[in-house]
């Protein structure tokens, strides 16, 4: 099961209305799409199978919440960076395969999760969901792979050209983010507001959004 940690407090468990979702992945009614129609808190307005038809869709539709795959036909990570570029603030879930060894391309193309795309339904749809409500959602793992390249860019799995500056607090959120502390534990542990912490952890996943691109 994935072990999911939501930078922002939990979403409400009612919604005045659906997001509006946009699915990218290969096969044709496959499991996130099937996910996201069948969630009654989310509206699918579209699957495409294709990056290049993805960046043409989002312009044209303007979801709420764009979900793609990582293996999509195209290239998904320069594709999300193009639409990224296009619609500012867009909210973006990537998923993956087993390996599921993008996510630091995937955190710098401007996503703000990265889950299995067999992982279960309930789990998919609730980041989705999270991720449309403005969250970012890691898991324990997730958190620990990003410290350990933020301060390690010389590993051999991946090397970086220029190192995001974080503030000295961005680190204390992001190591106590490792630890699994939730926001309002983080916001008492650092004696600031929880809406503090939710903007030391979105300007935390700009930073690496706008860094240099990963080389592996």
């Amino acid at each position: 099961m994935l072990s999911v940690f939501q930078v922002m407090d939990a979403a409400p468990d009612s919604y005045d209305s659906r997001f509006r979702v946009l699915v990218a992945e290969s096969e044709n009614g496959g499991p996130v799409c099937a996910a996201v129609d069948r969630d009654a808190r989310l509206e699918l307005v579209d699957h495409v199978g294709h990056a290049a038809t993805a960046v043409a869709r989002v312009v044209e539709l303007a979801p709420e919440v764009l979900v793609m795959d990582e293996g999509l036909p195209g290239g998904a990570i320069p594709a999300a960076v193009e639409i990224c570029a296009r619609m500012p603030g867009l909210p973006l879930v990537v998923t993956h395969g087993p390996d599921g060894h993008g996510l630091l391309e995937a955190l710098a193309a401007g996503a703000s999760a990265y889950i299995a795309r067999d992982g279960q339904q309930e789990e998919i749809v609730q980041a989705i969901v999270d991720v449309a409500n403005g969250e970012v959602v890691l898991s324990r793992a997730q958190a620990a792979d990003v410290v350990a390249e933020l301060r390690d860019p010389t590993r051999p799995r991946r090397r970086l050209e220029r190192l995001p500056q974080l503030t000295a607090r961005e680190w204390q959120v992001l190591d106590l983010i490792h630890s699994e502390l939730t926001t309002p534990e983080i916001a008492e542990r650092l004696v600031l507001s929880p809406v503090t912490v939710r903007s030391h952890a979105r300007s935390i996943r700009n930073k690496l959004g706008h860094r240099s691109p990963v080389h592996h």
